[in-house]
């Protein structure tokens, strides 16, 4: 008897949480690598940006987007939890300038203004992450094993105060890649 409502339950929630999928918007992480250096490992990564059709609609409107590129590499070990050895948040910003009708990109930790014509040209040259050094080579440990992970997200807390509460409602909002992981054995890749 109480088994009834269950299944039209988790069929609602199914819906709700794939409903990004479904409609061809999202973020996804096609590649990310650690490459040796003379002076540690560069960090690249390719990403694939799709935004939803209301964060479009709403950066049509004058609302700056946040888009943040989380990086996390950890020490292995075996008896412990992992250890962090680097963290870095690259943070972008995404607006509309009605007047000229130009996209521009503004990276924070770079503090470099882009700008571009179309969203998709925007988009795809912010999905290109080339060469920042995320080991130096004197804090690698040569006989360590290293985890890495990247993530991509819209930062809802960087939208405006009246927008952020009902954005926090609408799936459309929530755009996310997941954690794309990799393990870097630092002893064959120098």
């Amino acid at each position: 008897m109480k088994r009834k409502w269950l299944f039209p339950l988790f069929l609602g929630l199914s819906c709700f949480v794939h409903s990004g999928y479904a409609s061809g918007y999202g973020f996804s992480i096609t590649s990310a690598e650690l490459l040796g250096s003379d002076k540690g490992y560069l960090f690249s990564a390719d990403v694939d940006y799709r935004l939803s059709p209301r964060a479009n609609n709403a950066l049509l409107n004058g609302v700056p987007l946040t888009i943040v590129v989380k990086v996390q590499i950890d020490r292995y070990r075996k008896l412990m939890w992992n250890q962090k050895v680097f963290t870095k948040k690259i943070v972008y910003r995404v607006t509309y300038q009605s007047l000229s009708k130009r996209y521009r990109i503004y990276d924070h930790d770079l503090g470099l203004h882009q700008y571009f014509t179309d969203l998709r040209s925007a988009l795809d040259t912010m999905g290109k992450i080339r060469g920042f050094i995320a080991l130096d080579i004197e804090d690698v440990d040569l006989d360590a094993v290293y985890h890495a992970k990247v993530k991509v997200f819209l930062d809802i807390e960087a939208l405006p105060l009246p927008l952020r509460s009902i954005a926090y409602l609408i799936p459309q909002w929530h755009i996310s890649s997941g954690w794309y992981k990799w393990s870097l054995d630092v002893l064959n890749r120098r």
